[in-house]
């Protein structure tokens, strides 16, 4: 049987031998308790979300330097991650149970994880020696084998596993403390938030969760819930009846900037996997119409599963061809990004994003914005959202569409960027637009 520590080493393997592209779906292993699929989710993303600073570590105490074989370098890392980043873990239980999945080399695995956890110390982090301590809560540390590098910019790099183009970029957006921030969230473990749905009362869900042993705690946003501990709310009635959906606040927020009423017709434009489409299917219900357009097939199956839990099939249509798109009253443009906003959720991007990344990408967003336009009806509204916080994906793709002459006559109304913020929501960004 598979354990939770196998399960993460077999899913971060396939991530790096470029078998699999994101790491949900390698995950996806069957046979697990919940609590261990959970561990196993726990252990591959966090690894992931701190590899270059896992890696600063390992290679700071491998004096032959960093193994090549893929298996044992992801086993050390899942060690390292262990000691020093899952609270309460005992050192020998992360040492013995991981360098029992490591096939050779066991000496070697055994003494680099011990190594680390003798640098764990009973004290807090000074904090004027950033470069040399990690602190790991309020009364551990560890003393890193090797310094961080002296530029702020570089160390935050390798501290928050990041690009060190992305953390310049943040800079000159954002100025520095933006640029902390930023990395900080990046590295955080994000909040599951739960949308409840409109038909039902926010406090009715929460009590249904709390009968079934999920702890939730109310947002800010009357519609949402904030899971903080317990069983997991994926298997309760609450959820099997389609009372909530998980949507963090920012998400929610460019859906919720679509102006639309019952009876109206909606084109969700990139649709997948259906969490805005369902938002607005809410909203248009009665005699409203959702189309809910995606080019992929598989992802289209994704929105019809959340449509189908949430039993709003009566006003949602799918579609995966943009000749069937009508005229619209309102249409939603949540276009494909960078991701910059959601690094902390959306792991694997680090390893994926580089400096032209932001170009390419926002070629294809000003094509999709046009097309968005061209679907409005004059007098409509285009939202187009992205959950990157780059202006050059955002302010400046909006600025380029409406100066566009070939572009129907629209203006700007409002806009919205969030910053990620750890321990409380996704970065992301909106803008509204009127066509005249």
């Amino acid at each position: 049987m598979v354990s939770a520590r196998g399960a993460a080493l077999r899913a971060l393997v396939a991530l790096a031998r470029g078998e699999q592209s994101r790491l949900r779906e390698a995950l996806a292993t069957k046979g697990l308790e919940p609590r261990d699929q959970a561990f196993a989710f726990e252990l591959a993303h966090g690894v992931v979300r701190r590899q270059q600073l896992l890696d600063h570590v390992l290679s700071a105490l491998a004096h032959r330097g960093l193994p090549k074989d893929p298996s044992l370098m992801v086993a050390l890392r899942l060690g390292a991650y262990q000691l020093l980043f899952v609270p309460g873990m005992p050192m020998h239980a992360a040492v013995h149970e991981t360098v029992e999945l490591v096939r050779g080399n066991k000496g070697f695995a055994n003494a680099i994880l011990r190594a680390i956890g003798k640098a764990i110390v009973d004290r807090p982090a000074d904090p004027t020696a950033f470069r040399r301590e990690l602190s790991l809560g309020p009364t551990r540390t560890f003393v890193l084998p090797m310094p961080l590098p002296d530029d702020e910019a570089e160390a935050l790099a390798v501290l928050h596993s990041l690009p060190p183009f992305l953390l310049a970029r943040w800079r000159g957006q954002f100025g520095d403390d933006g640029m902390r921030a930023i990395a900080a969230a990046a590295t955080s473990t994000p909040e599951v938030w739960l949308r409840v749905g409109a038909a039902v009362a926010r406090d009715a869900v929460a009590k249904s969760l709390a009968d079934a042993g999920v702890e939730t705690a109310p947002g800010e946003h009357p519609r949402f819930l904030r899971w903080t501990g317990g069983a997991s709310p994926f298997r309760t009635p609450a959820f099997l009846a389609g009372q909530f959906v998980v949507q963090d606040p920012t998400a929610f927020a460019a859906a919720e900037a679509v102006p639309c009423s019952p009876g109206h017709a909606v084109v969700d434009l990139c649709a997948a996997p259906g969490t805005k489409t369902t938002a607005l299917a809410e909203r248009v219900r009665p005699g409203g119409t959702v189309y809910a357009y995606d080019i992929d097939a598989l992802r289209r199956q994704r929105i019809g599963e959340n449509v189908a839990r949430l039993g709003l099939g009566d006003v949602v249509r799918i579609v995966g061809d943009a000749k069937q798109l009508p005229a619209a009253d309102a249409v939603l443009a949540d276009v494909p990004c960078s991701n910059s906003g959601v690094l902390a959720r959306r792991v694997e991007v680090r390893s994926r994003i580089a400096a032209e990344t932001f170009g390419e990408l926002a070629a294809l967003q000003r094509r999709l914005l046009a097309q968005a336009i061209g679907l409005c009806k004059p007098g409509g509204t285009v939202v187009y959202s992205t959950c990157s916080i780059d202006s050059e994906e955002n302010d400046a793709v909006v600025a380029a569409v409406l100066a566009d002459p070939a572009t129907p006559r629209c203006e700007r109304v409002a806009s919205r960027l969030t910053l990620p913020r750890a321990g409380d929501c996704d970065g992301g960004y909106f803008a509204v637009l009127r066509r005249n």
